[in-house]
């Protein structure tokens, strides 16, 4: 099913909560996505941090929008 994250807390609140598999990108995503939260000047890193722990978790992301922290997640999808 398709997810589209509008930002560094909708992205932490699906790493805390409803992540697939734990791995070192995963959490050095939450660390992002919180210095996001902090401070905006870290939005891009925390969404490249994002990617980033998609692609370890082997699942389909694709950014949507191209501006700011809009993109597109398919959360079901898993690539083998």
């Amino acid at each position: 099913m398709p997810r589209q994250f509008c930002g560094p807390y909708d992205a932490l609140d699906f790493l805390e909560n409803e992540w697939p598999s734990h791995g070192v990108q995963q959490a050095r995503a939450i660390e992002a996505c919180r210095a996001a939260l902090r401070h905006s000047e870290y939005t891009i890193s925390a969404k490249n941090s994002f990617v980033a722990a998609c692609i370890e978790a082997s699942l389909e992301c694709s950014d949507a929008a191209k501006i700011g922290y809009r993109f597109r997640f398919k959360g079901a999808t898993r690539h083998r």
